[in-house]
Parts: structure tokens; sequence; C-alpha cells
């Protein structure tokens, strides 16, 4: 199930949650600057929804902050018409009120990655690339940008041995691997998800000195 965040006030005027519900997204909330920072790394919704005009916090500064805390998730900033948005703020869209609810959810829609995605399936493990949804047996979880790259890149490489150069380049988009202490916290993070015991791994497992596999 898609996850969209929507920040609002604690008693907005006008809330969008029912209207996405039936549209069966899994809408997680978020009324304070604090609890949109937090919910948008640990949920890692696939869209955040800034609603600027039903509650008290700036828009554009919540846009730049939430940009600095996570990587790669769309923002729908609502705004009351006329009002001024820095276009550097780091909103993908700015949608002025008022609007029509089929407005609101085409324009998710567009913004939402497609569902038809490219899917990688081994075994019982399976990757929607372009939503970062991740099952394996009867679980089901949402994966943030980074950790669907990572997956990605070694579900397109099984029972092969995968360097921390090419995971560099790969995920990081970088040749540079002076401080590889970023790729060993995202793979605990990757294990946490994918194996039964984080702290003994089987599925992906380590090759000392070079690399990581993939083992399915």
């Amino acid at each position: 199930m898609t996850v969209v965040l929507l920040i609002q006030g604690a008693r907005p005027k006008a809330s969008f949650a029912p209207a996405l519900e039936r549209r069966r997204y899994a809408v997680v909330y978020a009324s304070t600057h604090k609890e949109a920072i937090a919910q948008a790394k640990e949920r890692s919704p696939a869209l955040i929804i800034l609603d600027a005009v039903n509650t008290r916090i700036d828009g554009a500064r919540l846009c730049r902050d939430i940009r600095a805390h996570v990587d790669g998730i769309a923002i729908l900033l609502l705004v009351r018409a006329g009002v001024p948005i820095d276009p550097t703020c780091g909103a993908d869209f700015v949608l002025p009120m008022p609007f029509t609810t089929r407005k609101l959810l085409n324009r998710i829609a567009r913004m939402l990655p497609s569902g038809q995605g490219d899917v990688l399936k081994l075994g019982e493990l399976s990757l929607n690339v372009a939503n970062r949804c991740m099952r394996l047996g009867k679980k089901e979880q949402q994966l943030t940008p980074k950790q669907s790259r990572l997956l990605e890149t070694f579900m397109r490489q099984p029972n092969e041995t995968v360097t921390r150069k090419q995971l560099m380049k790969a995920v990081w988009k970088t040749d540079y691997t002076g401080d590889t202490r970023t790729i060993d916290v995202h793979i605990r993070w990757l294990r946490e998800t994918i194996e039964a015991d984080a702290s003994k791994p089987r599925r992906l497992v380590t090759v000392r000195g070079v690399g990581y596999q993939l083992k399915l």
C-alpha cells in the first residue's frame, strides 16, 4: 500500500484524508514541524502533502528542512492563492487553493511512481523499483530511496559479489570510496528488513575485504 504523509494542523478546517483513504493510500499524519521531519524519516512515504493553509507551519521552510533530512521523496505544497513561494524551497509542485478534490487526487496520481514499474523477483523476495515496495513472503514494506537502490543493485546481481566501489557508484553516484561507513550503516538497515536475524545474516552476507553478496 502506498504511504502518503499528510502534514496539516491538529484541527484543520478541511482534511483531505478521507479522500486519500478511499483511494487506498496509507495516510500518515503530522501536525508539527518536528512530527513532520520524524515521520518523513521513519516512514519514508512515497509522497508528502504539506498543507500550508490549514497549519501554522511555514511551508517553504519545512520543505527545505525535509529535503535536508530525507532523499528523493516528492513534496506537494498546498498554499493560498496569490501567496508567493520561493521556487527553490524544494517543493516538487505547488497547488494553490481553492481546488477540487478531483484535481488534488489527479495531481497526486501524477506525482506518485507508477505501480506498474519494474518488479524484480528472487525466490520469495520481490522489489517494485518504481514505488520502492519490497515483499518478502507475507511481509510488505516500503523502503527508503537509498535502501531501494541498494537492494535493486544486489537483486540485479544475485549470488555475485558486489564491491564497495560498485555500491558507491550505483547508489550514491560517486567513485569516492575513502569513507565507507555510510555503506555499512545502510547495509545494516537493509539487513534488518530482509533478515530473520540481522546480526547473523544469511541472505545479505559480507565478503570480507571486498563487498557483499545477496545469496538467494
